[in-house]
């Protein structure tokens, strides 16, 4: 292993240690022709050759939506009142948006599911 391949072993490892969940990649089962991520809840640490990767599991981020993302015509309401709602028919300004994500939610059926105001964005 080289210097820098051992300090992100190292990182990962701490990692698993504080509590986080540990992802692990078998480069010789393949999925589509690709390697696939899989929970590593017990790992056994193996980092010779090219086998076997592991790493922490990203973890998802909202971010406030640009105004091409804002879904208009989909109702939204304030997580505080959920009975009063409108549909959205305005874009709005970056600040309000960023407001949106602690503030609102938003759904386009009809008010049976109710999602985050923001996109998903996964950590690396």
């Amino acid at each position: 292993m080289t210097r820098e391949q051992t300090i992100e072993a190292i990182r990962v490892m701490q990692a698993y240690v504080d509590g986080k969940e540990v992802e692990l990649k078998n480069n010789h089962h393949l999925t589509n022709n690709l390697p696939l991520w899989v929970p590593a809840p017990n790992p056994v640490w193996n980092w010779i050759g090219d086998i076997k990767s592991f790493r922490i599991k990203p973890t998802a981020k909202l971010r406030p939506w640009t105004a091409d993302e804002v879904p208009l015509g989909a109702w939204i309401r304030c997580k505080k009142t959920p009975h009063d709602r409108h549909l959205l028919g305005w874009v709005s300004d970056q600040t309000d948006r960023e407001l949106w994500l602690d503030e609102r939610e938003y759904s386009t059926d009809g008010g049976k599911t109710w999602l985050p105001c923001g996109v998903v964005e996964v950590a690396k």
